[in-house]
């Protein structure tokens, strides 16, 4: 009984606030929060962050089982990229209505305002000569609480979409890792794993300075001596020769 009567006062309270905009505002808050985690427990049966279990276990089973069966290698590439599109969707359960939420959730607050401020003026020019400052403020602050109510669902949803959505990216990369060494036979897997723990270590190491080659001294080598010929006697010898 006591729940009932907070309820209703909850629901009384909403329509002086914003009127029926911001109870639908209400609603697409509690809409966020139940999406965020059912798509967190999709994600989560998948193993995401792991090469060895979850859906990467259940990738390579698929592929082996495949090639078991005989079948060629395009039928298994077109096989494994079908089931990697297959765990892709089932973790992206909910992304769409994240999307909805952003871009309706604020447009939802702005229609609330134009209404809450329709009704303003429209009592403003019923009253006419005695009406007051102080309610026509009151109105347009209750009318302006529409938008921001809008705006603070829309920035939690984007939020939320993001996080999740880079955990799908991560998860789409370990995958494509498993099926190309369960396809190949690379060490596509340990890369991987490689690349992601390079991260938590240390800065980049220090390349460590060439050596410069040292000069070696080639031997010099020595003029051979060339034999030294007699010239050629000539014709005034040979006739001095046969005197």
């Amino acid at each position: 009984m006591a729940f009932k009567q907070h309820l209703s006062d909850l629901w009384v309270m909403m329509l002086d606030l914003g009127g029926w905009t911001l109870v639908a505002l209400a609603v697409l808050a509690l809409l966020v929060i139940a999406t965020g985690l059912v798509s967190a427990f999709q994600i989560a049966m998948l193993h995401p962050f792991s090469f060895r279990s979850g859906a990467a276990q259940d990738l390579r089973y698929h592929i082996e089982q495949r090639k078991s069966a005989g079948a060629s290698q395009q039928q298994i590439e077109e096989s494994a990229t079908l089931a990697v599109k297959g765990f892709l969707r089932q973790a992206r359960t909910g992304f769409r209505l994240l999307e909805l939420v952003v871009t309706a959730a604020p447009l939802l607050g702005l229609l609330g305002t134009v209404l809450g401020m329709i009704e303003a003026f429209h009592a403003m020019q019923i009253q006419g000569d005695t009406v007051k400052p102080a309610d026509l403020a009151g109105g347009i602050w209750e009318a302006l609480t529409t938008t921001a109510a809008g705006m603070v669902i829309a920035l939690a949803a984007l939020a939320l979409h993001a996080m999740l959505d880079s955990i799908v990216d991560g998860m789409r990369y370990r995958l494509e890792c498993v099926a190309t060494d369960a396809l190949y036979g690379t060490s596509t897997e340990r890369k991987g794993r490689l690349q992601f723990a390079r991260k938590k270590r240390s800065g980049p190491v220090k390349a460590s300075p060439q050596q410069k080659p040292t000069p070696q001294a080639h031997p010099q080598q020595k003029p051979t001596p060339q034999a030294q010929q007699d010239p050629a006697p000539s014709e005034d010898d040979k006739s001095s020769g046969t005197e």
